[in-house]
């Protein structure tokens, strides 16, 4: 192994979080994370240290430093929590109800998307945020994998898609346009500004339409409505 690998392997292990095996040590570390959430809610979080980290949630530094070997860990730990609640309440709702084309189902995907952000304010800021650990830029990327396989099994259930063995890489690509959209408004105005929600969504489609068309055959019903009782 050269030494470049090395600093690799190195730089990979201070952005990754140790996980906790005992019950006191995951007691410990939800507090460290739940004090982690008021910091970043209140402050960018370039300003935030694991000294600070300590002293807000009452836990020692060797604890804090044994979970996180640095601020990137404890924000990679973070985005963790936050994707696994975006999965409960975004991808909650994964039967979407019916819609009258392809294009609202990709629309009411990233209405979704948007409203969760806009009500976890320490979520918005982990995953726009300066912050680019490649633990991070992981966690983000299988976030958009589980969004792409959300909406393939909607508009699969709903319309006829076409023979493609490219449809997952295609959704995830619209995925991550309207994901730049909404991380480029946050660079600039620390939100989801209602124009660049609009240009994400439009850009998104105008990608998928590509492929798509303008309009999808929709699915016929696999059985016959039942006659009606004499």
């Amino acid at each position: 192994m050269n030494q470049i690998d090395r600093r690799a392997i190195s730089r990979r292990d201070t952005a990754s979080p140790r996980k906790p095996q005992r019950k006191n040590g995951r007691e410990k570390y939800e507090k460290l994370l739940d004090a982690l959430e008021t910091l970043i809610s209140e402050q960018d979080s370039t300003d935030i240290s694991l000294a600070n980290l300590s002293q807000v949630a009452g836990v020692p530094a060797a604890s804090v430093y044994h979970f996180f070997p640095s601020v990137d860990a404890s924000l990679t730990a973070l985005a963790e929590r936050h994707y696994k609640s975006f999965g409960d309440v975004v991808l909650g709702h994964s039967d979407f109800s019916p819609a009258d084309s392809w294009q609202d189902m990709l629309y009411h995907l990233c209405d979704l998307v948007r409203s969760y952000y806009e009500d976890n304010i320490s979520a918005l800021k982990v995953h726009y945020g300066p912050q680019s650990s490649w633990a991070l830029r992981q966690l983000q990327m299988e976030n958009n994998w589980r969004l792409a396989d959300t909406l393939i099994k909607n508009l699969s259930r709903e319309f006829e898609l076409p023979p493609s063995q490219d449809w997952r890489d295609r959704f995830m690509c619209a995925i991550n346009i309207n994901d730049s959209f909404c991380s480029q408004a946050y660079s600039r105005f620390g939100r989801i500004t209602e124009e660049a929600a609009a240009e994400g969504k439009r850009a998104a489609a105008a990608y998928l339409k590509l492929y798509l068309g303008e309009l999808l055959q929709r699915r016929q019903l696999r059985f016959a409505p039942l006659e009606a009782s004499a």
